[in-house]
């Protein structure tokens, strides 16, 4: 397992008032998966979840202005309503990525009250941990992890 690097590494730890199955079900299920993915006005247009090591990570959010901006990655790890683990330095199959930006590592286990919901994301040098930061990684990812816990509950 890989440490938390405070130098090149991100990291979110947060309650969802719902079951890790409800929670897998809302990254496995591509209509669950576009309502709550990406922070308005951002939108997931597309989205390929292939939910197994070597599996497809793609997804296309369509921004206010129309652009649209596709994101190819792999999943590694994808131990059913307990961990997924996807990057964007590879794609399906464990093809090397050209421009690889982060790997994520989500750790979804029970608790009272619901599921820890633990987001671990890693960048390649301190550089890219700062830009993924100054991005906005705190506020949208927070956001979509708020959205992923309304949308589970009215599952």
């Amino acid at each position: 397992m890989t440490t938390f690097d405070p130098e090149r590494d991100l990291s979110i730890d947060r309650v969802i008032r719902a079951t890790p199955e409800t929670i897998w079900r809302c990254w496995e299920e591509p209509d669950l998966f576009k309502r709550w993915f990406t922070p308005p006005p951002v939108e997931v247009v597309e989205v390929d979840n292939d939910l197994r090591p070597g599996g497809r990570a793609y997804t296309v959010m369509k921004l206010p202005d129309g652009t649209l901006m596709p994101s190819e990655g792999c999943f590694l790890v994808a131990e059913r309503n307990r961990r997924l683990v996807f990057t964007d330095a590879m794609t399906r199959g464990f093809r090397p990525a050209p421009a690889p930006f982060f790997t994520a590592n989500i750790k979804i286990s029970t608790v009272d009250g619901g599921t820890r919901y633990a987001v671990h994301v890693m960048h390649s040098n301190a550089d890219s941990r700062k830009k993924h930061e100054e991005m906005g990684f705190h506020d949208g990812w927070n956001t979509t992890i708020t959205q992923l816990d309304d949308l589970a509950q009215t599952l």
